[in-house]
């Protein structure tokens, strides 16, 4: 078992392993989630220490390991703005760590190298009640007209994260002249151990509290703010147009979960339910659901503020 301490620094927010990870012996590579990006790291298995590669080299970007054989890796580097740049990389990375780093890049940008479609992006810093989180302003570029709107989208999970690494979909509401807010609230993976560990419990209540105070910090400027998610993203969709009716003038949700106490007896992820409503579950002893527990599930619910939503709401399940 790898010892890890409690601070980001030195903890492990698992994102990928390669088909071969190991380098030695002793030391593990993967893909570690942290902050705002995905980084490459080599663990020491026996001493739980790692180490940060080619992290300097390319700033903000994400990594992703594509393939590995040994101490030879094939990467990808991605960024959310499509652009080449000095500070904005997209492409394929090969590295030979036996070899002092030797790197050979074969830079390709996913879409156009034209910089009147490009978007840019702001790392947010947020702070509530004592609680750090943080976000990702993508707005459109200077070739795009701006539609005054802000798109909230949290993400789902809970315990996920948004990364720096290249969207589709943000890109593609950039060039429309949408402005997006990716939202990693109390709980997401690479803001600590500490954090994650305060979301479960306080769904419906800390993650709401957070993705709705980053959308005031972030609306002045805008004229209309509107929230969309799925998942645990939907769950927080139906929170926020129902704690905060007078606040979204729209929203859209994807598969999400509305009412946990009746989720929970035809889920395949029951244990979701009682994990993050803070109730004990022992995958052992499935536990029948008794009435505290699900008044607890229900009290977490969006579904509790049904009668105060006032817009209408798009609403769309996986196929």
């Amino acid at each position: 078992m790898v010892k890890m301490t409690s601070n980001v620094e030195n903890s492990l927010f698992y994102g990928k392993l390669s088909p071969c990870p190991w380098i030695d012996d002793q030391h593990l590579l993967l893909v570690s989630l942290e902050g705002t990006r995905s980084v490459l790291v080599k663990l020491n298995t026996e001493t739980g220490s790692k180490e940060y590669l080619l992290d300097q080299r390319y700033g903000t970007s994400c990594l992703d390991v594509l393939d590995q054989i040994g101490s030879r890796l094939l990467l990808f580097v991605s960024d959310l703005n499509p652009i080449l740049s000095e500070n904005t990389k997209q492409g394929i990375v090969f590295v030979d760590l036996s070899d002092g780093c030797a790197i050979k890049e074969f830079w390709k940008s996913r879409l156009s190298d034209n910089p009147e479609i490009s978007c840019k992006y702001t790392i947010k810093s947020y702070s509530r009640e004592g609680s750090e989180y943080n976000g990702i302003l993508i707005e459109p570029g200077e070739g795009c007209s701006d539609l005054k709107t802000l798109i909230i989208f949290p993400h789902g999970g809970p315990h996920s994260m948004y990364t720096t690494a290249f969207r589709y979909d943000t890109y593609i509401l950039a060039q429309l002249g949408y402005t997006t807010l990716l939202v990693n609230y109390t709980g997401s993976l690479g803001l600590g151990p500490e954090s994650i560990s305060l979301l479960p419990g306080n769904v419906g209540d800390m993650d709401v509290k957070d993705v709705h105070h980053a959308a005031m910090e972030t609306a002045p400027g805008f004229e209309h703010v509107v929230v969309m998610g799925g998942s645990h993203g939907g769950f927080l969709t139906g929170h926020l147009i129902g704690q905060y009716p007078d606040f979204y003038k729209a929203a859209a949700m994807r598969n999400p979960v509305i009412d946990m106490s009746s989720m929970v007896g035809v889920s395949d992820i029951p244990d979701w339910c009682y994990c993050e409503s803070g109730l004990d579950y022992n995958v052992y002893h499935l536990p029948t659901p008794d009435p505290t527990a699900i008044t607890a599930m229900l009290d977490k619910s969006p579904i509790r503020y049904i009668d105060q939503v006032k817009m209408s709401c798009t609403h769309a399940d996986r196929s």
